[in-house]
C-alpha cells in the first residue's frame, strides 16, 4: 500500500512540475507565437491619423470675431490628409461670456461650421514647409433664447448654409509627432439676410493659429 501511495505522489509530482514548465514557456511566447490552427501570414495595415486644435479669428463685415477650431482624419501621404472639422464663431455677446462682438443684431448668436478639410503640406521633411487647407461643408447660423425668463438659454433657432474656405500658411514640425501650423485666407458663407447679417456678410478674412498631432497605427 505503501509503495501505490508512494508511486501517486511522484507521479503527481511529475505531472505538476511538467505543466509549470510548460506554462512558463507559454508565458514567455508573444501572443502571435500561439499554436493555432490556421497559420495565414497576412500583411500587417498601418495606417498615420491626426488631430488638431487651434483658434484664431474671422471678420464678418469688416468686424472681428474669436474662431474656435478642432479637427481629425488621416495623413494618407506625407504631404497630403484627408479629414473632419468643426468651428465656432460667437457673433454677440452671451449671457456669461462677453466677447465684445456684434456683428449679429441679437444676443447669443453664433455660426457652427463643419466638413471636411483637405491639407496639402509640400516638403513635409522640411521644418518649415507650406500648408493649403480647402474647407467644404456648411454653416449653422443663429442664436440662442431664454424663453422661460429664467438663468440659462432655452433654445436654439437656426439655419444651415453652404461654407467653403481656402487658406495657406507655414506649418513647422516642433517634434515627429507635434506641428505648429500659421494660415490666413478667405472664408464663402451663402447664408440669407438675418439677425442683422447682410447676405453671403458672413464671408471674408481668416487667421488661425494650430496645432496637429500626428500618430502611426500598426494592425498586426
Amino acid at each position: 500500500m505503501k509503495i501505490v501511495f508512494r508511486m501517486l505522489l511522484a507521479f503527481s509530482l511529475g505531472t505538476a512540475c511538467a505543466a509549470g514548465a510548460a506554462a512558463e514557456s507559454t508565458e514567455k511566447k508573444d501572443f502571435r507565437d500561439a499554436d493555432v490552427i490556421i497559420s495565414a501570414h497576412l500583411p500587417h495595415i498601418e495606417f498615420v491619423s491626426y488631430a488638431g486644435l487651434g483658434g484664431g479669428s474671422i471678420f464678418s463685415d469688416g468686424a472681428p470675431a474669436p474662431l474656435f477650431q478642432t479637427s481629425a482624419g488621416l495623413q494618407v501621404t506625407p504631404w497630403f490628409a484627408l479629414g473632419g472639422f468643426w468651428s465656432a464663431a460667437p457673433l454677440s455677446d452671451f449671457e456669461h461670456a462677453r466677447f465684445g462682438v456684434s456683428i449679429a443684431n441679437v444676443e447669443a448668436a453664433y455660426a457652427i461650421a463643419s466638413g471636411t478639410e483637405i491639407l496639402v503640406t509640400p516638403f513635409a521633411a522640411a521644418i518649415i514647409h507650406p500648408l493649403f487647407q480647402i474647407a467644404l461643408g456648411g454653416v449653422s447660423v443663429g442664436y440662442l433664447e431664454d424663453i422661460d425668463e429664467e438663468e440659462g438659454y432655452d433654445t436654439a433657432t437656426d439655419d444651415r448654409f453652404f461654407f467653403a474656405s481656402f487658406s495657406a500658411g507655414a506649418e513647422f514640425n516642433l517634434s515627429r509627432h507635434l506641428r505648429l501650423a500659421l494660415r490666413g485666407g478667405w472664408r464663402f458663407a451663402a447664408n440669407d439676410k438675418l439677425i442683422g447679417i447682410d447676405a453671403g456678410g458672413l464671408g471674408g478674412p481668416e487667421l488661425a493659429l494650430t496645432f496637429r498631432a500626428l500618430w502611426r497605427t500598426v494592425i498586426d
